[in-house]
């Protein structure tokens, strides 16, 4: 399908940047619920957009060189999140969110 792109052999991000100028209106990343029925997408040109307004932000805050906790629910904001973080110099730090009335300590099984 893609026979005719060479993209970049080098780090993910660049691979981003490059699909979203070769075809920047296919789907990048595809979300399905629970059955696998309804999803969202997300193209390579929007999501290399809101990658990088994201980075913007953490540039702004003087995150670079930073960790950032990620605690996104699964699904496309994570995505450009992880991403944003990546083209902001950002360390993601991905956890799920915390949720109501659930036992936060965890036991170590050795």
């Amino acid at each position: 399908m893609f026979d005719q792109f060479s993209p970049p052999e080098t780090n993910f991000l660049e691979r981003l940047r490059y699909w979203a100028v070769a075809i920047p209106d296919n789907i990048a990343y595809r979300f399905l619920d629970k059955d696998e029925e309804d999803f969202e997408s997300v193209t390579f040109a929007q999501l290399d957009r809101q990658a990088k307004a994201i980075a913007a932000k953490l540039v702004s805050m003087g995150m670079r060189g930073e960790r950032a906790l990620l605690m996104y629910p699964p699904g496309l904001e994570f995505v450009a999140a992880f991403f944003g973080c990546h083209y902001a110099g950002v360390i993601p730090v991905p956890a799920y969110p915390p949720r109501r009335n659930r036992n936060m300590t965890r036991s170590l099984q050795t």
